[in-house]
């Protein structure tokens, strides 16, 4: 059976994508001609595997009320049902709510989302993903003050969450089942810069 998203997987910059390497341009870093050396790495994932999604899969997504429902259920970043679970259960084991719980777990600073919206979609098509654990975070502070630091805890099982990075992602691949509205207060309170 031939995955949807076959050609944008098959990209490399797909993977780089997902691992969090910025491929903009304007962010790479160049030598005195304007070849690119490198591209800034941050968050992303460590070591991201391929990984099929099968037709009918539920799979959870936070973003930005603000964007509308069908931009974000658009977007790359998703987690299975196994992985939404575990962060609902560290929300409810630690008093929190799912959006900040979100935060700590899944490392988004408040600078990459505000995480006003959850979306459950069901997947519409055979796909393909990148999977892997949340990698370090280092990014500038809205407010330009000291940079954002959040650091991965993987070694910690019940902080441990498998991400799934959706390249290609189009109208028709998922169908959004329920979106939920969430709290920007909520999603942050209780979230502090080191």
């Amino acid at each position: 059976m031939a995955f949807r998203n076959q050609g944008a997987f098959n990209n490399p910059g797909s993977r780089q994508m997902a691992a969090g390497n910025d491929l903009r341009a304007s962010n790479a870093i160049v030598d005195l001609r304007g070849n690119v050396l490198a591209y800034a790495q941050t968050g992303g994932m460590i070591a991201p595997t391929r990984f099929e999604i099968l037709p009918g899969t539920k799979l959870y997504r936070f973003g930005n009320m603000s964007h509308g429902v069908r931009r974000v259920a658009l977007g790359a970043w998703w987690l299975e049902r196994a992985a939404f679970e575990k962060l609902a259960n560290f929300a409810q084991v630690h008093e929190c709510s799912i959006g900040l719980a979100l935060r700590y777990l899944c490392l988004v600073p408040p600078e990459w989302s505000e995480v006003t919206v959850l979306i459950r979609a069901r997947t519409n098509a055979q796909l393909l993903a990148w999977r892997g654990l949340a990698n370090s975070v280092v990014t500038k502070a809205a407010d330009d003050g000291p940079a954002v630091r959040m650091a991965q805890q993987n070694h910690v099982a019940d902080r441990r969450i498998h991400q799934l990075f959706i390249p290609g992602n189009a109208p028709g691949f998922l169908s959004i089942e329920q979106d939920f509205p969430l709290d920007r207060a909520a999603s942050q309170q209780g979230f502090f810069y080191l």
